[in-house]
């Protein structure tokens, strides 16, 4: 069974714009199926970036996600891992806060990481340059889609 750690950009960037609800309610539905059956998770820190928005999205977040990934002891034994290699990827202590948590989440549970980022570059590293870096898979909403069989609608 394959598990799927969602970053703040698969769920803020469909939600804006890709896969509004609207358009793309299954998208929607999928993600809060998935995360009852504990095929998605999403970690406590990815909840603090959405609740912090105030929107509508963190409304939906609310209702329909009932169980946010904590911090565990193996969560943190990778966090370390990637903080030793990757510490720069969240500058000034705030700005990509949950970035690491995501990838050491993911790493943590043997997951593929769901995220809207790209690359970066070596001295802003974006999550996909650190999951190579710490042998993660990382794949797009299309791709989770695809691979998750997600109906839209």
């Amino acid at each position: 069974m394959t598990v799927y750690c969602l970053d703040s950009s698969a769920l803020i960037n469909p939600w804006n714009k890709h896969y509004s609800m609207d358009l793309a309610p299954g998208y929607w539905k999928g993600i809060a199926d998935m995360a009852k059956a504990g095929t998605v998770v999403i970690s406590e820190e990815v909840r603090d970036e959405i609740f912090a928005q105030r929107d509508a999205l963190a409304k939906w977040a609310k209702t329909n996600i009932q169980q946010w990934y904590p911090l565990t002891d193996d969560v943190q034994v990778s966090l370390t891992a990637v903080m030793k290699d990757w510490s720069h990827m969240v500058r000034n202590g705030k700005r990509n806060r949950a970035d690491p948590v995501v990838v050491a989440t993911a790493h943590a549970l043997g997951a593929k990481v769901v995220t809207e980022e790209g690359p970066g570059k070596a001295t802003a590293p974006g999550i996909p340059r650190v999951c190579i870096g710490m042998g993660v898979t990382s794949i797009t909403t299309y791709d989770f889609v695809r691979e998750a069989q997600i109906p839209l609608v």
